[in-house]
């Protein structure tokens, strides 16, 4: 809490002066203890203390009302994590914790690159500089996912009458190639093979592989699954992006001889220190994996499968989970299913047609 003044000198919460011999000082002190700005001035100078005083105020108002501290982008960055946070739970302003989390990670590097600098100084050609580096460090989808952040946050800005004019409106995202990765069911074949060998993790890795083909999951779905899920009608999956405030969609993918046989392998593999619900494709304990974790265990798993693949003299491309739900929405076209929507659990035809059809050939039928 708080201590009460010593004296009474009309000034706002967290707002201290101080009179020295020679200067005089006024700031806003944070609840942390550090200060969000300290002012200061010839102690002589009547009419400069007179106007920090009044501009100590102001800045003090700003604070209360959620603006940054000062004008830089490092606090434009900080103030929207900050009124991220504060949203309450499903309004549609609030972005779902796996983005925020994701859009932290993607500060860090907007804040090394910006965060020195005033929000007002921040023009269209510093995009572009940054967008360039991007390409330069062979990352320009990253480069386009990150500006297109800091548009959104000076968006912000904006709101909060930092400035007038977003700089970053208009910006030309870098230009990309496709990734149109279609995985084999040879090559599904053969990471099942190698990870059946070399068990464990390997093998866990190997099935969530199968999983999120057969059931046409995401990635962080497929890592999140648990034991509830399992149903005697089939497996239950929660739709993994959803519009804030919007109920979640569930969709059900009824069990098939091959899929049931899958699950059950999984849950057959022995695990240690077991206790309540645990993740089907987590660790040995039953904990979900991290990213880092998974990449390293699925790494191991594709090393080896390039190994065999090489011994054997058959093709063989390494690939992740990411490639699995496209391969699962490609067969199902190539088949003629008709319910892809209800099991990808997307509301829009159009996106699975740009990013999820990967078929290499296209069967019709003649117009008469």
């Amino acid at each position: 809490m708080s201590r009460q003044r010593a004296r009474q000198d009309g000034l706002p919460y967290r707002v201290y002066d101080y009179r020295g011999t020679k200067t005089y000082s006024i700031g806003y002190k944070l609840p942390s203890g550090k200060w969000a700005f300290r002012l200061k001035c010839p102690i002589g100078d009547r009419a400069k203390i007179a106007e920090i005083r009044a501009e100590a105020i102001r800045r003090a108002g700003e604070i209360g009302l959620g603006r940054p501290a000062d004008n830089t982008v490092g606090a434009l960055l900080t103030t929207w994590v900050e009124w991220q946070e504060s949203l309450p739970l499903g309004v549609p302003q609030r972005r779902a914790e796996s983005t925020l989390t994701e859009n932290k990670n993607e500060i860090v590097r907007l804040r090394k690159a910006f965060g020195h600098m005033l929000v007002s100084d921040l023009t269209k050609t510093d995009a572009y500089i940054y967008l360039d580096a991007c390409v330069k460090a062979r990352r320009p989808e990253k480069g386009n996912k990150e500006i297109s952040l800091m548009r959104r946050i000076l968006e912000y800005g904006i709101r909060l009458g930092l400035l007038s004019i977003n700089p970053f409106d208009g910006v030309e995202k870098n230009e990309t190639v496709k990734y149109d990765r279609l995985v084999t069911d040879a090559e599904i074949a053969l990471a099942e093979k190698v990870g059946r060998k070399m068990g464990g993790p390997q093998l866990i890795v190997a099935l969530a592989l199968k999983t999120a083909w057969l059931c046409l999951r995401r990635s962080v779905e497929v890592r999140a699954m648990t034991r509830p899920q399992i149903t005697d009608a089939g497996i239950e999956w929660v739709a993994g992006k959803s519009r804030a405030g919007s109920a979640p969609r569930i969709g059900i993918i009824k069990w098939s001889p091959e899929l049931r046989a899958t699950i059950d392998d999984a849950l057959a593999i022995e695990r240690y220190d077991l206790a309540g619900e645990w993740y089907v494709f987590g660790n040995l304990s039953g904990q979900r994996y991290t990213k880092g974790g998974w990449k390293s265990t699925l790494s191991r798993l594709m090393t080896e499968c390039v190994e065999v693949a090489t011994k054997e003299e058959i093709p063989f491309k390494p690939f992740s989970l990411q490639d699995c739900r496209p391969k699962g929405v490609s067969d199902k076209l190539d088949r003629g299913d008709d319910d892809v929507m209800d099991a990808t659990l997307h509301t829009s035809e159009r996106m699975i047609r740009q990013t999820y059809d990967r078929r290499r050939i296209r069967r019709a039928t003649p117009a008469e």
